[in-house]
């Protein structure tokens, strides 16, 4: 077993700091204060473009010509989001992008592993990086791989302790939101307000956080908009958004079968949306489906969003998890996407 964390693997608070802070290819800045005061990082390559915007989405949607919003024409670059660590705990995010942003700047990660493909997009895509989007939660959680802790301690600082004693698990913690007062610690799922940022009133958001990556998509309508998330039991899977259009479906399918061979290529599993079963909507349901995350931004700005998921990491290099593996898949990920996203104009077949 390897007990020291790999250079290349670190994904604490002053780890961020300090890679966003030698940002020179991109520009980076706080795109707000979390709910806790903390700094939230957006690093921005290629310049802010006119998209001669003369209604917001929903608005566009009505006149049915989506060019008001946002006029996609040929001189439009792509425009790509990708975000870290909504849940604070799930930190295999957090280390693909500062990885990622290296690449962006030099051609390599910290591993000093070559990914010239990535390097070159800068001159062809508008890429927005958000490195930590709860770093309150991220701050409650004091390790940077599984392994470093117990079982019991990765689910304590996840998800947290009921002030009864017991564990704040997954499906338990929906049941009370904001959870703040009803917990004695509180995991790092939450940002300090005891919010759950995947699980927020989004056609109202409660969390600061929340309404500012709102505001950014509205702004900067992206092409493509990715999430990390880690809870895959296998190295990836992509998560359905729920209540979307056909189309729109059709084009994350598309994109997961396209995952889904390169990793099987490159000999790492994969759990695609067939095998986990797909839906745009179950009307017979109740109570419906919850309107997430991925499925607010969809319908603020139109852009193709989802959640990937990984596995968590071990330190040990021979686990099939192993920090490189899932660093690996990750930027098989951000290869595709990066690839798809230049399909997604309008989201046409």
């Amino acid at each position: 077993m390897v007990n020291e964390i790999p250079y290349f693997w670190r994904n604490d608070l002053d780890r961020i700091k300090e890679i966003v802070g030698s940002i020179k290819k991109g520009k980076s800045s706080v795109l707000t204060k979390s709910g806790g005061g903390r700094d939230i990082y957006l690093v921005e390559y290629g310049e802010k473009q006119d998209m001669g915007r003369r209604a917001n989405y929903s608005s566009a949607c009505s006149y049915k010509d989506i060019s008001v919003y946002a006029n996609k024409t040929d001189k439009i670059k792509p425009v790509i989001l990708i975000a870290g660590a909504t849940h604070g705990g799930e930190i295999e995010g957090i280390s693909a992008i500062l990885n990622l942003l290296e690449a962006l700047e030099t051609g390599m990660d910290y591993r000093k592993k070559e990914f010239k493909y990535i390097y070159d997009l800068l001159e062809n895509y508008r890429i927005l990086i958000i490195p930590c989007l709860n770093p309150d939660g991220r701050s409650r959680v004091p390790f940077s791989v599984v392994s470093e802790v117990s079982p019991y301690e990765v689910v304590y600082y996840k998800h947290g302790l009921w002030k009864d004693g017991t564990l704040a698990d997954y499906t338990q913690g929906f049941r009370v939101h904001p959870i703040i007062n009803d917990v004695q610690y509180m995991g790092g799922y939450y940002n300090d307000e005891g919010i759950n940022l995947s699980a927020d009133r989004f056609t109202y958001p409660m969390a600061v956080e929340n309404r500012s990556i709102m505001e950014l998509v509205d702004r900067e309508a992206p092409d493509a908009i990715i999430m990390l998330h880690t809870g895959c039991h296998v190295h990836g899977k992509i998560m359905q958004p729920r209540y979307l259009p056909g189309f729109v479906l059709e084009k994350i399918l598309q994109f997961d079968r396209k995952l889904s061979t390169r990793f099987t290529e490159n000999g790492f599993g994969y759990y695609t949306l067939e095998e986990h079963g797909i839906s745009s909507v179950d009307g017979m349901q109740h109570p419906p489906m919850n309107f997430d995350m991925c499925s607010a931004i969809h319908h603020t700005c139109g852009g193709l969003c989802f959640v990937y998921e990984s596995y968590e990491a071990a330190m040990d290099r021979n686990d099939a998890y192993s920090c490189e593996n899932i660093l690996d898949c990750h930027f098989l990920m951000f290869e595709e996407v990066f690839k798809f996203a230049g399909t997604l104009r309008g989201l046409k077949k």
